[in-house]
Parts: C-alpha cells; structure tokens; sequence
C-alpha cells in the first residue's frame, strides 16, 4: 500500500488467448463501460500477471475493492466486476493518471493472477508496451 492508501499491483505484460475482444465488442458491454466510466473501451485487453506479494495485493483489491458489476441481460453468458485504477507513470495531463479499469469476467476457472487493462486506446500501440515489460496498476484512493 502507499501513503496514499493506494494499493499498488506490479505486473509482467504478457499475450494470452486474444478472446477479450469479442466479449468487449458487445454492445452491453461497451454500453455499461461507457456509463460507468465515461469511455468507449478498445476492443482487447492489456494482459498483466502478478506474482508473489503482489498476487496476494490484487486479491485484496478483489475481494475488498470497489468493484463494479458488468450483469448479462442475458442469463446464459458470465458476468463481469471491473476494478477502476491506473498505470503508475502514464500520465494523461501533468499530475493526473490516465483511468483504466481491470475486467474480471465471473468464470470459475479464471486465473487469479491475471489483469485483463481496458481503456479507451490499445495500450500495446499507443504506450509501446511489450510482453516481458514489467507494469505497477494503482487502484484507490488517488485520481
């Protein structure tokens, strides 16, 4: 944790399955993260994965965070929590974060060590992020 109350996240950026996309491409979906946090989400995500210390922070900010509820109209297909934060030094304007959120579908079997980023903007393009590259998500208290 930080002094601001933050809790701070180190990830490793790595590919996975490329399935984001579609689910991210649904209008519900794109429609719920534009009312609940004021963007058009790219369709893909920037996979990170935590270990060690830092797995056990990203499971208190899934169990204990303000998370927000993506709920299916329809019955058959997974919910969703997102987990509003941002990448430690990517800033969109002098001394203010960028928002992102981390999407964690409702599945069983889905990987506790992995935060799927959503923004408005591939981060991969736009922040020349690469597989390998370590990241720090701040979720909390600071805008």
């Amino acid at each position: 944790m930080s002094p601001s109350g933050d809790i701070l996240v180190k990830g490793v950026v790595f590919s996975d399955l490329g399935r984001a996309g579609a689910f991210l491409g649904m209008d519900w979906v794109r429609d719920a993260i534009r009312e609940r946090l004021g963007f058009e989400p790219f369709p893909g995500t920037l996979n990170v994965r935590a270990r060690g210390a830092d797995l056990a922070r990203w499971d208190q900010v899934r169990r204990h965070g303000g998370k927000i509820v993506l709920s299916s109209p329809d019955p058959a297909f997974c919910n969703a929590f997102l987990f509003t934060g941002s990448v430690e030094g990517w800033e969109s304007r002098p001394g203010s974060r960028e928002r992102i959120a981390v999407v964690v579908p409702e599945v069983r079997e889905y990987p506790a060590d992995k935060l799927e980023i959503i923004a408005p903007v591939s981060l991969k393009q736009t922040r020349s992020v690469r597989d390998g590259d370590e990241l720090t998500v701040v979720f909390g208290q600071s805008p």
